[in-house]
């Protein structure tokens, strides 16, 4: 059957009907991302089968777009077990201990964000930081008596600072090859986004951390805490050992995988031969996730987390994303409503704002940034060549928007992984991830005072 281009009508239906199922769908019906992800699969069925597409070249789309999500479904799964197994090692209960020995309320909130950015730098990924430091910043705050949803808020905007600024993260390395950019003056460009960002949500974080220092802080509760955590696990240096290796392992440049997986053998190790824990009790938290023998139910709440099975969700959420994002690719459906922007904008400023509006529209429309990145770098490359702009005016927008804004967008895939390894939803945390929505903020600001714009010399 011969194949018909969709017009920008078309588009322009199917992309607020999907909107709009998904956020009918979520706020009003409470009904879960992945299951709404892939009823919109079928909400594309009559406009593909209007442009000459069967039912099965559909599927076909969906599944070639889906095979991508298996080297980030390992990844996840990799950081469901290692959570796991640095919960039995006594890693994150130790980390706990020392945060709520060390860190006063009044300084907690500063300290996550700065604890935050600087392992995710150092590891070159969001959710490696989140599954790790993130996790025991969580129990501190909860010990300290700090809203979840605040802290949730330092540890992502942390997290997602290095996923950007890391020259190590995949996202960095991602937009600076294809735009064709030089890895540091891609990374410089970001700079001058983030970083006065990041400086404002540290004034932030300390400014609340003033406000609520004292409100529900019970030393009675730390006490229990504390106590209750020495009682299940031998606490030093021993049970650290396997977040070392993380980072040194990341640092050594063998992979995200391997370092975690490496980690995780590490902390087997230590669960089994140090804190007591059989193997058969490694195999079930692995797999189930970790679960402590204990009555108190802050404890319960803190440690009861990680394993393979944690993560399927999200796997689900991966896979009918992706899969609708490729319906959309393949379809051509997106094709008229960026041709119409490209076509409609013709200056440096005008090409850079419909630049900075369609990556948004991309983390929005479709569950993974990493489509936002190839789709926008791919449509607007040339004309901003066109126009004399640098490269990494395009990959500073593709990271401003993408990566930072994705964490924010309730059916991203990482602010979905957020959610579930935090325990805090998404449009509780979004309030207080300054630097997340700060950054494409000030992005837009420039674009639109065009400054901090590189322009290729004449």
């Amino acid at each position: 059957m011969e194949k018909k281009k969709a017009s920008l009508a078309l588009s322009s239906l199917a992309i607020v009907l999907i909107v709009a199922f998904i956020a009918v769908g979520i706020g009003v019906f409470n009904v879960n991302i992945a299951i709404l992800l892939f009823l919109c699969w079928m909400i594309m069925w009559p406009f593909a089968a209007h442009l000459g597409y069967s039912f099965s070249e559909m599927e076909g789309f969906a599944y070639e777009m889906a095979q991508k999500c298996i080297a980030p479904a390992a990844i996840i799964l990799a950081v469901g077990m290692m959570i796991a197994s640095f919960m039995a090692a006594g890693t994150v209960p130790t980390i706990l201990v020392a945060g709520l020995k060390l860190i006063t309320p009044k300084f907690f909130l500063a300290l996550t964000f700065v604890m935050c950015c600087i392992m995710s730098v150092i590891m070159g990924t969001s959710w490696g930081t989140l599954g790790t430091v993130g996790i025991a910043m969580m129990g501190v705050g909860a010990g300290l008596g700090v809203n979840p949803a605040i802290t949730a808020g330092a540890v992502v905007s942390g997290a997602w600072f290095g996923d950007k600024m890391s020259p190590m993260s995949d996202s960095t390395i991602m937009c600076s090859t294809i735009t064709e950019t030089y890895i540091m003056d891609h990374i410089k460009a970001m700079m001058q986004t983030t970083i006065p960002a990041a400086v404002v949500s540290l004034v932030i974080y300390l400014g609340i951390g003033i406000g609520i220092s004292g409100d529900s802080y019970e030393a009675s509760t730390v006490d229990s805490i504390m106590n209750g955590l020495k009682g299940m696990f031998h606490i030093n240096l021993i049970p650290v050992i396997p977040i070392v290796v993380v980072i040194v392992m990341i640092l050594m440049k063998k992979g995200t995988i391997v370092s975690m997986m490496s980690g995780t053998v590490v902390a087997i190790l230590i669960a089994v031969f140090y804190q007591g824990y059989s193997v058969a009790d490694m195999g079930t938290f692995l797999y189930s996730g970790f679960t402590c023998e204990t009555k108190n139910e802050i404890l319960i709440s803190l440690l009861n987390r990680g394993g393979m099975t944690s993560m399927l969700s999200l796997l689900a959420v991966f896979v009918g994303g992706l899969g609708l994002g490729g319906i959309l690719d393949k379809t051509g459906m997106l094709e008229p409503i960026f041709h119409y922007i490209t076509e409609k904008y013709k200056s440096p400023r005008g090409i850079m704002l419909m630049a900075w509006c369609a990556t948004l529209l991309c983390i929005l429309v479709i569950a993974d940034n990493n489509f936002a990145f190839v789709m926008v770098a791919t449509l607007f490359g040339s004309a901003f060549q066109k126009y004399n702009l640098k490269s990494q005016n395009l990959s500073r927008i593709l990271e401003d928007v993408g990566t930072l804004g994705s964490a924010l967008v309730p059916w991203n895939v990482g602010a979905q992984f957020a959610a579930g390894v935090l325990g805090v939803s998404t449009l509780a945390y979004m309030p207080y991830a300054f630097l997340n929505w700060m950054t494409p903020i000030l992005s837009l600001a420039f674009i639109i005072l065009q400054v901090k714009i590189k322009k290729i010399e004449e």
